[in-house]
């Protein structure tokens, strides 16, 4: 619910958006058509009209505070956050919006008090937690941030930027020992997977292949494997030149009405420089069963690659 919203800890310097994006929004009108309009312009006859339009309906004025703050227009949106806290039946989803637009806004204590109603409403999830600790590092309090997120991933070990933050706080902290300290104490938690991949992650820059795979078993173990898991598994072993690995480790696991395109996009592209034409024919004809027209249309280029491979096996 809030991947797109939240973004791992940085340091803010300043609530304005950054000259070099700031001088005019591009977006799409009705037809599809690109549209580039300055950002006083979008923001008086695009933004302004849409919170009046959504006002009343909370799905909706969720996506447009979204995109808006996206856009770097957190100041013009305190009202419509804290609307979206009157009207959504996700309580959780509306407090961590609304002290989102607050502590992109530079009102830290104003954040810290949504962020605890939303706490008092909903009791301690990941989310909240996770953006209270970002009330606590920008005013520079690194151990009441190490503590919230700390808490945040043992609520849920798998959030992605409660345990991004609470790394990279670590990390300043503690420097490469604390990461890792931080890292395999996450690892430790009961279904936690994201860590491992991290771990594994580790393992492979640091040209250690068995460790890696022995953390990508433990994931794929698991009986509820996630689609995210399979594409950055994939990836790494992709990026650090264990393409094999790809099929032998990802392939069985795969399932496409599960899992999603991404992770089969690395497992075909694993099976063509491989060289294994057959998993990767096999794999096409389970993905076309439940293929939508757009994702199709990748499909078959890669079926023109498997094809160009039968080819030249014939003229080998």
């Amino acid at each position: 619910m809030f991947r797109r919203l939240l973004a791992a800890f940085r340091t803010r310097t300043t609530a304005a958006p950054t000259p070099d994006i700031d001088d005019a929004i591009t977006a799409y009108d009705e037809h599809g058509r690109q549209v580039v309009m300055p950002r006083e312009e979008w923001r008086d006859k695009v933004l302004h009209p849409q919170l009046k339009q959504h006002w009343d309906t909370p799905d909706a004025l969720y996506g447009t505070i979204l995109t808006a703050l996206s856009d770097g227009f957190a100041p013009e949106l305190m009202t419509a956050a804290a609307r979206l806290v009157e009207i959504d039946g996700l309580p959780e989803r509306s407090h961590v919006t609304h002290g989102i637009v607050l502590l992109e806004s530079g009102r830290h204590d104003e954040a810290e008090a949504v962020l605890q109603a939303g706490i008092r409403t909903c009791g301690e999830t990941a989310a909240l937690l996770t953006n209270l600790a970002k009330v606590k590092h920008d005013r520079e309090d690194a151990a009441g941030a190490s503590d919230l997120l700390r808490r945040a991933i043992r609520l849920d070990p798998n959030f992605e930027h409660g345990l991004n933050g609470w790394l990279a706080v670590e990390r300043a902290r503690g420097g490469e020992s604390g990461f890792l300290e931080a890292l395999q104490e996450a690892c430790a938690l009961p279904g936690s997977w994201r860590a491992r991949l991290l771990l594994a992650r580790h393992h492979l820059a640091a040209g250690d292949l068995p460790a890696a795979r022995e953390q990508y078993t433990a994931v794929l173990a698991g009986e509820d494997v996630d689609g995210g898991a399979l594409m950055t598994m994939a990836a790494d072993l992709g990026q650090y030149g264990h393409t094999g690995l790809i099929v032998t480790l990802v392939g069985p696991v795969y399932e496409p009405g599960r899992h999603g395109p991404q992770a089969a996009f690395h497992l075909l592209r694993a099976c063509l420089e491989t060289e294994r034409v057959a998993e990767g024919e096999a794999l096409l004809g389970r993905l076309r069963a439940v293929a939508q027209p757009p994702f199709a249309r990748h499909l078959d280029e890669f079926q023109r690659a498997f094809d160009h491979l039968h080819r030249s096996e014939v003229h080998a």
